[in-house]
């Protein structure tokens, strides 16, 4: 029977990532896993190993007598990305639940992705994006020295994510390999790249260009015009005058990525030696993510010289501190928290959408390939 003193959560999908947030729902103090509603084999297998409910579909949950007299009051959607639009409105229009977590991307399109933040609101019902990376100690702690002044004005900020996804990531889910169904390493892997370049920055991209990079590989089953990119060089400008840059590829061997430099999502190894995938260039320093390296200069070093501070004294390195805490798991509590109404989402509907904007452009400049800019927002 599900407790009154908890926050009543249901997983919808029990595909990848479901496991790990039935993971950290079930460690959480404030949540209760209620149940799993998926109508694919994956789904009632997760619900059977966790001894947890399993219905096929929302409505099947929804009229159940089990749950009529403590509904459920969080839906965190796992589904793939194509579907998460369709499935969040099901929600909405079915359960009526105080809060919905989208998995990203919030939407595979910007169009469909506003009607569901118009439909939410007319609902009063939060969203949330999981854009988990906002929870790492790394980004807060580098948010933080921002913030705080130490890197002066923001000028420029660059990143990469490159890694070397093997054939069976494509052969295991065919999707994967098309960019109608929100497949690519711009979809499913940049998309968390530019939320964090928002979330740092303080301000979101109005520009973007971009270009291919060369072509090695091939998807049986799927048209030419629907294969999805292998990476991508991107330049961007955002609405506070900053700029930035990008590279991404998932088909060449490195350690430069999120997943390699942090060691965060347990099925992928984490780098012998300390990477950087971010680097955030101010007028009065520099911060790497996630080694945490801030770099300044002191006075005391240009004085002890008598030279201006600059290039010709070295530079101060430090490490900026970071909390032992691990993402999905805030994550989770912050969910909790933003049902009961004592916070707002960390990583809203609107951020989610402003990210998925931002892919869309790249993926228009790739098809495009003149080298023109995609322009975004005009303030």
């Amino acid at each position: 029977m599900p407790s009154p003193s908890k926050v009543r959560v249901a997983l919808v999908g029990g595909g990848t990532i479901a496991p790990l947030h039935a993971k950290h729902i079930l460690a959480s103090p404030l949540c209760q896993l209620v149940a799993i509603i998926d109508p694919f084999p994956p789904g009632k297998t997760l619900a059977d190993s966790l001894n947890v409910a399993h219905y096929p579909k929302v409505a099947d949950l929804v009229s159940s007598h089990a749950t009529k007299p403590l509904a459920v009051e969080l839906y965190i959607i796992c589904v793939p990305s194509a579907l998460h639009v369709q499935v969040a409105t099901e929600i909405l229009k079915t359960a009526k639940p105080k809060a919905i977590l989208v998995e990203k991307p919030f939407a595979t399109e910007s169009a469909s992705g506003e009607q569901l933040l118009a439909l939410a609101n007319a609902q009063g019902c939060k969203v949330a994006v999981g854009h988990h990376r906002r929870f790492h100690a790394a980004i807060k702690a580098a948010k933080q020295a921002i913030s705080s002044g130490r890197l002066g004005r923001l000028v420029a900020i660059t990143g990469v994510w490159t890694c070397k996804k093997n054939e069976g990531y494509f052969t295991a889910a065919q999707w994967r390999a098309s960019r109608t169904a929100g497949g690519g390493p711009v979809w499913t892997n940049f998309v968390h790249d530019i939320d964090v370049m928002h979330y740092l920055v303080g301000s979101r991209v109005t520009r973007v260009w971009a270009t291919s990079t060369v072509t090695q590989r091939q998807h049986a089953g799927v048209s030419e015009g629907d294969q999805v990119e292998e990476g991508a060089a991107i330049m961007f400008q955002f609405a506070n005058g900053v700029v930035g840059t990008f590279v991404i590829s998932d088909n060449v061997p490195s350690p430069y990525g999120w997943e390699s430099a942090t060691g965060d999502n347990p099925l992928y190894p984490q780098a012998e030696t300390a990477v950087d995938c971010y680097r955030i260039f101010g007028s009065q320093g520099t911060v790497t993510v996630p080694d945490g390296n801030l770099w300044t200069y002191r006075q005391e070093d240009a004085d002890r010289r008598d030279l201006e501070i600059g290039w010709n004294i070295p530079m101060s390195r430090e490490t900026v501190e970071a909390m032992d805490l691990i993402p999905f798991q805030q994550q989770t509590e912050h969910l909790a928290r933003l049902v009961a109404g004592r916070e707002e989402p960390v990583c809203s509907g609107e951020d989610g959408l402003a990210a998925v904007k931002v892919c869309e452009a790249v993926v228009r400049a790739l098809h495009r390939d003149d080298g023109h800019p995609i322009e975004l927002w005009t303030s």
